[in-house]
């Protein structure tokens, strides 16, 4: 089973109408949908307390890769990133990052990683803020897509689309043991990264160490992984993302993989039997096959 492309990115907010104003006003944008999850859509995003409650949809500029991002309301105040296992943080592609932090100096978007380059060779420059309701948002220019893993297209917009999301793992092994038996995507070896964010999030040294290690989708979309250690706490659903919704070119693997096994899809914009699994972590990864 090949994970192809990345299509949606569930998030919670605690004021949607300010998230939608927000990633309208500084990222261009729109959206698409917009209404009450009904509880057949819960159940396929995994959470039964979903049912209910408000959300909406939005997607990047005209002309970019439509990744969906939802929203859904009910995030705690509390809630802060980085903290705990799972889903952590998702990654838009950006044009100047620079021009970016110039923008966001009101109280929408708070700047916590100033622009910089990520790597020796100075092919990835970005800057990391947290949104609205404290998701974790990086605003990533890849100078040459062409010689990064991934090969992004360079947006056209300001902002373009995700195309990273960011697992907080306990242990990379065995997330790398699950993976290999489920899927035949790529995936690099782990490397050793200093993430000054996460250094500070979780009160470590700035010089310290995070292995982490990306798997390829088929198309230029990833997921990051960053080992947090033995005393990671698992993801609470108060906060952040919880549920990342991705295609795949069939379904394959043994019952027991399944959180949820695949049946049609009840949600608005994901079309297709949709599956549903648990990654170690404890995120959640819905599967599309269309």
């Amino acid at each position: 089973m090949v994970i192809q492309a990345l299509l949606m990115v569930t998030l919670l907010a605690s004021n949607l109408e300010q998230t939608a104003d927000s990633y309208r006003s500084y990222f261009g944008y729109t959206v698409v949908d917009s209404g009450i999850i009904n509880a057949s859509c819960a159940r396929q995003i995994g959470d039964a307390r979903m049912d209910g409650r408000d959300f909406i949809i939005m997607r990047p500029p005209d002309g970019e890769p439509e990744v969906l991002l939802r929203f859904i309301e009910g995030a705690s105040t509390s809630y802060q990133p980085m903290l705990a296992t799972g889903w952590n943080a998702i990654e838009l592609l950006a044009k100047d990052p620079d021009s970016l932090r110039e923008q966001l100096q009101g109280e929408d978007f708070e700047v916590i990683g100033e622009p910089d380059y990520l790597t020796p060779a100075k092919n990835i420059y970005a800057m990391q803020v947290k949104g609205p309701s404290n998701e974790l948002v990086y605003l990533t220019k890849m100078v040459d897509p062409s010689q990064s893993l991934l090969r992004p297209r360079s947006p056209l917009a300001p902002v373009g689309g995700t195309f990273i999301v960011v697992v907080g793992s306990k242990d990379l092994k065995e997330t790398r043991s699950f993976l290999e038996g489920l899927f035949d995507n790529f995936l690099t070896k782990p490397m050793q990264f200093k993430i000054d964010i996460l250094s500070q999030a979780r009160g470590v040294a700035s010089d310290t160490d995070f292995p982490i290690m990306l798997l390829k989708f088929a198309g230029p979309f990833g997921f990051e992984f960053d080992e947090y250690g033995n005393e990671s706490k698992a993801q609470s659903t108060d906060g952040g993302i919880i549920l990342v919704s991705a295609s795949v070119n069939g379904f394959i693997g043994k019952p027991s993989v399944w959180s949820r096994k695949p049946t049609a899809s009840h949600c608005p914009r994901i079309a297709g039997p949709s599956g549903l699994i648990t990654l170690p972590s404890g995120a959640k990864l819905e599967l599309l096959f269309n």
